[in-house]
């Protein structure tokens, strides 16, 4: 049985959300915008994630959420398993990245990771629930990556749980477009683009559309 439900991550989410407000709050109190900076909100709201993530996990299972650095960010001690927690949002190109600390996969071997996608006012969001990731799921470190790594989400899509919103297989979306599109072909020319673009899609890595949805806890 899986240890991670779409109910705790609705309870964590919730949660979250509370504390995102508040958080907000205080800032433009003090003269700031929680907003102006999505990357650095997410890493205001990442400890959040571990907490109440945990805390939603504590109700079954034996949980430590130690926080200090080369520490797990949770520890399901009752199963043996430790779970990654990120937090991220989509980029201005629209873009969604799965990152991970290249030397944590090089280190620990095989880890459960959690990513939380959030939207940029903090309603809506996705969560998947990856396990048993290795560093065979990521993709080489580039230059200036920072030590981080990203995710190719063909490889892991076989571990992957979709807790909240969904991920959507792009591949089998444009294929059954274009069969839509053959079929109502009029000329040779037509049918031979059509043909070039389901090759395409055939033999190109599968890719997932992230979509987000409202959470109301």
């Amino acid at each position: 049985m899986p240890y991670l439900t779409r109910n705790d991550a609705i309870f964590a989410l919730g949660k979250m959300k509370s504390f995102h407000d508040d958080l907000k709050g205080v800032m433009k109190k003090n003269g700031f915008n929680l907003l102006s900076n999505i990357g650095r909100r997410n890493i205001l709201l990442s400890e959040a994630q571990e907490r109440y993530f945990s805390e939603a996990l504590s109700r079954k299972y034996e949980v430590i959420c130690d926080g200090s650095t080369g520490e797990p960010d949770i520890l399901i001690s009752s199963l043996n398993r430790e779970l990654e927690c990120k937090l991220t949002s989509r980029h201005k190109s629209g873009a969604i990245s799965f990152q991970s600390d290249h030397d944590t996969l090089v280190k620990k071997g095989p880890l459960d990771y959690l990513y939380v996608v959030a939207d940029f006012q903090f309603e809506k969001f996705a969560v998947i629930h990856y396990t048993d990731l290795t560093i065979d799921d990521f993709r080489p470190l580039s230059s200036g990556s920072r030590g981080k790594t990203q995710m190719m989400k063909y490889k892991s899509s076989d571990r992957a749980r979709v807790l909240v919103g969904a991920m959507k297989n792009v591949n089998k979306e444009s294929l059954f477009k274009l069969s839509k599109k053959m079929r109502n072909a009029r000329s040779e020319k037509q049918r031979e683009k059509i043909k070039k673009s389901i090759i395409y899609w055939n033999n190109t890595p599968t890719r997932y559309r992230v979509e987000m949805e409202a959470v109301n806890a």
